[in-house]
This record gives structure tokens, sequence and C-alpha cells, in this order.
């Protein structure tokens, strides 16, 4: 399987690696027209094509190559991405016949404040963070305010959901933004090692340095082997 997607090996370093995404889908492009790809290689190539042309905003040429290959939850989202929430429903609505308790729903419920279904904890788990992410980086941002209003919603049905919110504002720069949801993450989780790394690293980008050793002592009290932690304490004691 390895050596079918060897075409696919330079335009995947030239995106992942040395971070550029227009010189990535250039590689990409004389393989998205090629005949004789197989439905695998085919669908690698497009779903790599349209990640690279995420990265460059180009949200609706993806949402047309995802199109292409029948993939209904890429294509909306992207519409989603682009602003344009109406074309977004056609694809869901046909996903959501095949996979009602698709996250999809959840998502479109939650942006549009008609939510009739319960994501379960791994869906709030793998799509929360990302999402926030993504609508911040495509200057989605009444999207990314709507779903903070679920926050307490999220919250009931996965105890993580708070401090998912907080790193992916901390981390898009949103960072006072982020500091009441880590809190809330550290009282619904006081014993998660995790939490206690994150507001440390909050401190830190707020110069409360004594509060950020405090915080990354906590985290490792919890979990002595907690690396991300005690390397960021040595970064303070030298």
């Amino acid at each position: 399987m390895g050596a079918i997607f060897e075409f696919l090996d330079e335009p995947r370093k030239t995106f992942f690696f040395k971070q550029d995404p227009v010189a990535a889908y250039q590689l990409l492009k004389p393989y998205l027209w090629k005949r004789g790809l197989s439905p695998a290689e085919r669908r690698a190539t497009v779903e790599l094509a349209g990640l690279t042309l995420r990265a460059q905003q180009h949200f609706e040429m993806a949402a047309k190559l995802y199109q292409e290959i029948g993939d209904d939850y890429q294509a909306g989202y992207c519409f989603l991405l682009a602003g344009k929430l109406q074309e977004v429903r056609p694809f869901w609505a046909r996903l959501v016949t095949q996979r009602p308790n698709h996250w999809c729903a959840s998502l479109f419920g939650m942006l549009t404040h008609q939510v009739s279904t319960y994501p379960t904890l791994l869906q709030i788990r793998n799509h929360l963070e990302s999402d926030i992410t993504n609508f911040i980086q495509a200057n989605q941002i009444q999207y990314m305010e709507n779903l903070l209003m679920y926050a307490d919603f999220l919250g009931q049905l996965n105890l993580e959901a708070y401090k998912f919110f907080g790193r992916a504002l901390m981390n898009a720069g949103w960072t006072e933004k982020a500091e009441s949801f880590l809190l809330q993450g550290q009282k619904a989780l006081p014993n998660d090692p995790e939490i206690y790394f994150h507001l440390g690293q909050y401190s830190l980008k707020q110069n409360m340095v004594q509060e950020a050793r405090l915080m990354l002592n906590q985290c490792l009290l919890i979990s002595p082997t907690y690396t991300p932690a005690r390397e960021a304490l040595e970064t303070l004691h030298t």
C-alpha cells in the first residue's frame, strides 16, 4: 500500500514539514486530473489537496474537490469555513440521513442555536478543539462565539470540554478569553495534570512566572512523568 502512494510523499513533506501549502498544491495539481488513479489514490490526493487549499483559505475550491469524491462532511465543512452556512445544509442533511448522530448535526445545531442532538464524549474530544481553531483561522469569529455559548452544555457531556475550549483559544492567541475556560477546566477535573500544565502556559504568557512555577509543579505532583511540564520548568530555571 505504501508504494501506491509514493507520488504523494513530496507534496506531503512540502505541506506538513515545510509548511508551504502553495507549493504543495502545485505539486498535486497534475495528479488531480490524472487518469488511471485507483479510487484510493484519488481520495488520498483530493484529501491532501483539500488541506492545502484550506490552508490558503480557498475554501470553496476545496469544497468542490471534496464533492467530487462524495465526501459530504468535508465539502460542507469547507463551505462552513467560507461563511456560507446555507450551502452547508444539503451536504450535511444528506450525511445525517445515513448517520443521524454524526458530529455535524450537533455542530450545525450549536452554530444556528437549534440543538436537537447530543454529541458523544468522543465526538467532543475529536472535533471541538480543532473546530474552534479552524473558525478562528478562517476569521469566522461568530461561529466560534456561538460554540462558546454551549460550553456548559458540552461540559456536562465531557468534562474535558472546558480544557479543549481554553487550550484552543490560548493557542490561537485569545489568551485572556482562554483563562476562564482553563479555570473551569481545573474546577471540573482538579486531578487532571494537563489542565495545570496549560494554566502554567497561560501564566507564562501573562509574565506571571511564580504562578507558572506553581501550576507546573502541581502538574508534576499529580503526574511526575509529565515531560512537557518538566521541560517548561527546566526552561524557567535556566
